[in-house]
């Protein structure tokens, strides 16, 4: 999912993997989802390739919405990972 925009992953799931369109590394720093680690970074694209980063969970994702903070999105609504 890319970073900025969020998006959706299953319940029971430990992994998620972000990406990143922009020049410079993405910091999210903070999540309200069960089981996320806090700080993480998302790597910079390299030439025209994303970067990219598979974040672990430390407990399955549980139903909900989970709005997070992402330091290089300038949206003014954030991101947020929506589990079905």
């Amino acid at each position: 999912m890319d970073v900025c925009a969020g998006g959706t992953i299953r319940s029971g799931s430990n992994t998620i993997t972000f990406t990143n369109d922009r020049n410079a590394v993405c910091t999210i720093t903070s999540c309200t989802m069960p089981g996320f680690p806090v700080p993480t970074s998302i790597p910079a694209k390299q030439g025209s390739n994303p970067g990219s980063k598979t974040v672990n969970l430390s407990q399955p994702a549980q139903v909900g919405n989970y709005p997070y903070t992402a330091d290089c999105c300038d949206v003014a609504t954030g991101p947020a990972i929506k589990v079905d």
